[in-house]
C-alpha cells in the first residue's frame, strides 16, 4: 500500500492520540488488552483501509526513520551548542513525530 505524507500525518495524530500503546509510563501500557484497543481506535478512525498489522509496519519504518534523525538532534545539542548549531532535520514527519516522542526518548 502506497503512503502519502497525508496519510502519514494522520496516521502519527490518531497515534499520538493513543498514548497507551507509545508512552512507557502511561498506567495501562503493559496491558496488552489496553494497547489492543488503542491500535483498534486508530484502525476505526483512519482514513485508508489498513490492518493492524500493516499500521504496526508503518510505525515500525516511520520509527527506524526518526531514531537516528533525534540522535544526531540529540548529538548536536552538547554543551555550548548555540540554537544555530542544533542539527534540525528537515524529514516531513519529524517535527510531527518530535513533538511527542521526543520526551519519551530523553526520560
Amino acid at each position: 500500500m502506497e503512503w502519502s505524507n497525508e496519510s502519514v500525518l494522520e496516521f502519527l495524530r490518531l497515534y499520538e492520540q493513543e498514548s497507551v500503546i507509545w508512552n512507557a509510563r502511561h498506567l495501562k501500557h503493559r496491558d496488552r488488552n489496553a494497547v489492543s484497543d488503542a491500535w483498534s481506535t486508530i484502525q476505526k478512525s483512519f482514513s485508508l483501509q489498513c490492518t493492524i498489522q500493516e499500521l504496526k509496519k508503518k510505525k515500525e519504518s516511520l520509527m527506524s526513520t526518526f531514531r537516528p534523525l533525534l540522535n544526531k538532534v540529540k548529538g548536536s545539542m552538547g554543551t555550548g551548542s548555540s540554537a544555530e548549531d542544533v542539527y534540525k532535520p528537515n524529514w516531513f514527519a519529524f517535527e510531527t513525530m518530535a513533538k511527542f516522542l521526543f520526551g519519551a526518548f530523553l526520560k
